[in-house]
């Protein structure tokens, strides 16, 4: 994983010293790791079908061999040999952009968490700077790196920075320092270190006159509780409207349902998937509502791009049974 981490980083360093817009970036990305698994996909919508064309043998097998499973197995096997299909065969477009899906998280997390130092740093040791002039705004929210929603302030916080790995802040305070930005490069030797550096430097500062406010909440919206579950903060100015991360859940939805119209399948199949939508609602509001605005941003047009893909190869194997069933009318086949 931790290759594919670095490979996706290096590509999106890449593409931006060409495009030089971090979201446009992420937008190209995504479409084209998409593009590159579409042949996959079309391979596997293509196994389902033939998967789904079986379904009155399967259903006969199941019947005569009901009480002799090592018998049913054997049986099954022999069709799905002899038919050339495997019930796997649809499962691997979905692994390949689960992995993906997981590799791009910490990818841009460990992106978003450089940014996030960067900014940090280099506010804490020249705090003449305006802070709005380092972030990196996307439409209406005002710091890329940051999750967008109201309930997260603009400016990097502590929790944000807690979470960053020691390496990470090694990485970027030496850089930092080469160019001058800062006086000397901090030397972490493990996270506990980052959490006492956090809680005796930036914790304080962060409260400071200076810091304190570009996280200034709306008063007495602060703390507010969810069934006593969720803690939330209103932010004066917050980073964003909770736009991407509902966008998530709406796409999210559509394409499962698409998906889901064109497959055929049985009742238990279809208690998993709709077992599979709930679990990926909530993984799509938890993942874009708390981390940054980057990966929400991939999580969405990777929703978009697939309902438009799901459109066309709905589209394109309907014409293909039509032709195949004319051309089984007039007697070609």
């Amino acid at each position: 994983m931790g290759f594919l981490n670095s490979l996706l980083l290096t590509i999106i360093r890449a593409l931006h010293s060409i495009i030089n817009n971090y979201a446009l970036t992420i937008i190209i990305f995504t479409i084209l790791i998409k593009v590159a698994v579409l042949p996959l996909n079309i391979k596997s919508r293509r196994s389902t079908m033939r998967m789904s064309a079986l379904q009155p043998q399967m259903k006969a097998l199941q019947d005569k061999y009901k009480d002799d499973q090592e018998k049913l197995n054997q049986k099954m096997s022999e069709l799905y040999r002899k038919e050339g299909v495997s019930p796997l065969g649809g499962c691997l477009p979905m692994i390949i952009s689960m992995f993906v899906l997981f590799a791009m998280f910490y990818a841009l997390r460990a992106f978003a968490d450089t940014q996030l130092i960067t900014q940090f740093l280099t506010f804490y040791h020249n705090p003449e700077i305006d802070p709005r002039t380092m972030c990196e705004p996307f439409l209406w929210i005002r710091n890329f790196w940051m999750p967008d929603s109201p309930f997260a302030s603009y400016m990097p916080n502590a929790n944000a920075l807690r979470m960053a790995d020691f390496k990470v802040w090694n990485e970027v305070s030496a850089n930092l320092a080469a160019s001058g930005v800062i006086p000397q490069a901090l030397n972490f030797a493990d996270s506990s270190a980052v959490q006492t550096y956090v809680n005796e430097v930036v914790a304080p500062f962060i409260a400071s006159e200076a810091y304190a406010p570009y996280v200034a909440v709306v008063p007495g919206l602060e703390n507010l509780s969810i069934l006593g579950l969720i803690k939330l903060t209103i932010f004066k100015e917050g980073n964003g409207w909770f736009i991407l991360p509902l966008l998530s859940m709406g796409t999210q939805i559509l394409m499962q349902k698409l998906t889901m119209g064109a497959q055929q399948m049985d009742p238990s199949q279809q208690s998993t998937q709709k077992t599979m939508i709930y679990v990926m609602l909530f993984m799509s509001l938890y993942f874009c509502a708390s981390y940054n605005s980057a990966f929400a941003l991939y999580w969405v047009v990777g929703n978009v791009y697939a309902i438009f893909e799901q459109l066309g190869m709905n589209k394109y194997f309907k014409t293909q049974e039509l032709k195949a069933a004319k051309a089984e009318e007039v007697g070609i086949l």
